[in-house]
């Protein structure tokens, strides 16, 4: 049966290739499971020697899989991972059928499977892995995850039933994560950022974990990085982040990508990586220089001889932070010299609500865009719910001319005419609103 499967499913891709309809990412793992739920479980347990690596979160799942399979290629092992974002089980299942050989056979050294926060239990069910990676958790998609809180007590369900052996990496400046890694039986290390860079004074409006998730009291925080990360405390029960949590403060780490987000990024897999290879900080830094960032996640495409910047910015956690690292590129001396001394650059923002955005769009309301206005020459809009984004835009500032758009092709060319050759255009948009894009610049789907 299996056999089949992995036959007609490598079909599947290589015609989708062919009719540039995407890379047969999950609809043949979709069909696998339809017709043998028990297929990625199966062809598992065929290959003892495959090491399994899980890495879970709301933001940073496809950066941190694409930088641990990067390092691990350049160290001289074979990797694959369930790509393009494709993070349900039909996308894991799909990258299974596509690197097996005919007999089941996976012939790898590791398997890293990124999976979306609804997922990891189902995945936890059928595969036991040898490390997990908790990134972080946030506010999401609530029509399909819930909230934040319901999110917790299915992963504490989920990790508590793996196997001891697995090893566990969990972000210590997340409270519900943290307290999650109080609560396993499993190994557990944390990582985070070093304290001298969280520069935030007061809790902001996309804080998803204020309450202590032992007693429910108000949370305090020493400092705070971004959201509800930080050094967090409870005045009342004396819940806090304890004990060595890794940030690599005492080495000069070159890191890959711009933003505290993604300094997370890297010292969790930083942490992760030295678990699993015995390699010197100085050869990762050394690769580290040369990592070019997933699809969409600080992407740079030129386009018609214009440098275009895309962030996925797909809820308030993470868009708040695409906003922070425009700020600061664009106040870098090095992006003034590169824009001809322009301190502006050009913005299209898109929103969707499909399946993958989620249908609720209310979390737009929780994004601060006002730092956008300081450093925007031009602002276009664009998307299902361009008109939500440009009400929304208009309340953090309503002197200047935001551009609507309903036809995002159309919105594209537009903004590209009106930047200049040396300006650089920073497009963020949600999830489907990013494949769209990436096609219009591209002129090929990704999924």
């Amino acid at each position: 049966m299996n056999l089949i499967l992995i036959i007609f499913g490598k079909l599947i891709i290589k015609i989708s290739q062919l009719l540039n309809l995407g890379s047969g990412s999950t609809w043949p793992g979709h069909i696998a499971l339809m017709l043998n739920d028990k297929f990625i479980e199966q062809i598992i347990d065929k290959n003892k020697g495959l090491k399994i690596i899980v890495i879970a979160g709301t933001n940073g799942k496809t950066t941190s899989t694409a930088l641990l399979k990067f390092i691990l290629q350049k160290s001289g092992k074979r990797i694959f991972t369930n790509s393009e974002g494709a993070n349900l089980l039909n996308g894991v299942a799909s990258s299974v059928i596509k690197s097996s050989n005919l007999f089941s056979q996976l012939k790898y050294d590791f398997a890293i499977f990124e999976s979306d926060e609804l997922n990891l239990p189902l995945l936890l069910k059928k595969i036991s892995p040898d490390k997990i990676l908790i990134l972080n958790l946030f506010r999401d998609q609530l029509d399909r995850y819930g909230e934040v809180n319901t999110i917790v007590l299915k992963w504490l369900t989920a990790l508590k039933t793996i196997s001891d052996k697995t090893e566990v990496f969990i972000n210590g400046d997340d409270p519900q994560l943290y307290f999650i890694g109080t609560k396993l039986s499993q190994k557990v290390q944390y990582f985070g950022i070093k304290t001298d860079l969280m520069k935030l004074k007061n809790i902001p409006n996309d804080v998803d974990s204020i309450y202590c998730p032992v007693c429910l009291s108000l949370l305090k925080y020493n400092q705070l990085s971004y959201a509800h990360l930080g050094d967090f405390y409870c005045s009342n029960c004396r819940f806090k982040r304890f004990g060595e949590v890794a940030d690599f403060s005492n080495i000069k780490i070159n890191y890959p990508m711009s933003g505290l987000y993604n300094e997370y990024n890297t010292n969790a897999i930083l942490l992760l990586i030295k678990s699993l290879i015995n390699i010197e900080t100085k050869d990762i830094n050394n690769w580290l220089k040369e990592f070019v960032p997933a699809f969409g996640r600080q992407e740079e495409i030129v386009y018609r001889n214009r440098k275009v910047f895309i962030l996925l910015s797909k809820n308030p956690a993470g868009f708040n932070q695409s906003i922070q690292t425009i700020g600061e590129m664009v106040k870098n001396p090095s992006f003034a010299k590169a824009s001809k001394g322009k301190k502006k650059a050009n913005f299209l923002i898109i929103l969707n609500n499909r399946i993958p955005d989620g249908l609720d769009v209310s979390w737009i309301w929780d994004v601060d865009f006002k730092p956008i206005f300081d450093v925007a020459k031009i602002i276009f809009v664009s998307g299902d719910r361009l008109y939500d984004l440009n009400l929304r835009l208009r309340y953090d500032d309503n002197k200047n001319i935001v551009y609507a758009f309903e036809n995002l092709t159309a919105a594209v060319e537009s903004i590209v005419n009106k930047t200049k050759e040396g300006e650089r255009l920073f497009i963020l948009p949600t999830y489907s609103a990013m494949l769209e894009v990436r096609k219009i610049l591209l002129g090929r789907k990704l999924m």
